[in-house]
């Protein structure tokens, strides 16, 4: 006789049973016997991760971040993070368009997961903006000397750049 679990809800990585009382079906896996979900546990910032993320908006002292990439883990779909100024530059830094402005991507470390949304720095060499883009066109921006310059419309900008900007910061498609 072939049991069925229908309506409950289980994890990635949790036994769902034996093969002798249940058959695999879509989304579960037999290993040595045992029924499981064909996922792993599933991937979510913790604190001291590295993240890659999209600036989604800024405000006067916060950015919100899309993070797109934990530890070298693509996240599909991707987790909401903050990034406060205080935590953005080992500087003092007045305003958060000075750090980085929408559609940049950065690099940064998670340093608070105790509420909802994870808490971000980017104070460190490797962290920072990795790629950068006007705010006036949309054009990218290059670093030419010490300074951020469009592409397109020579616009200059101030960002609070990682190390490896310039390489392009390994940036995920």
């Amino acid at each position: 006789m072939i049991k069925k679990l229908d309506g409950q809800f289980v994890v990635p990585g949790v036994k769902l049973g034996v093969v002798e009382e249940f058959m695999p079906g879509r989304g579960t896996v037999e290993v040595e016997g045992t029924v499981k979900t064909s996922a792993g546990p599933p991937i979510v910032p913790e604190e001291g991760s590295t993240i890659i993320g999209v600036v989604e908006k800024v405000q006067e002292k916060m950015a919100i971040i899309n993070i797109i990439v934990v530890d070298g883990h693509k996240l599909q779909p991707p987790f909401t993070g903050m990034l406060h100024i205080s935590n953005s530059s080992p500087r003092f830094e007045r305003f958060m368009g000075d750090v980085c402005k929408p559609n940049d991507i950065i690099r940064g470390k998670v340093i608070d997961v105790s509420q909802r949304i994870p808490k971000l720095t980017t104070v460190g060499r490797d962290m920072g903006v990795i790629k950068a883009y006007c705010s006036r066109c949309g054009g990218e921006l290059v670093l030419s000397g010490r300074i951020l310059r469009c592409t397109l419309c020579l616009n200059v900008e101030r960002r609070r750049l990682a190390e490896d900007f310039e390489a392009g910061g390994n940036v995920p498609s």
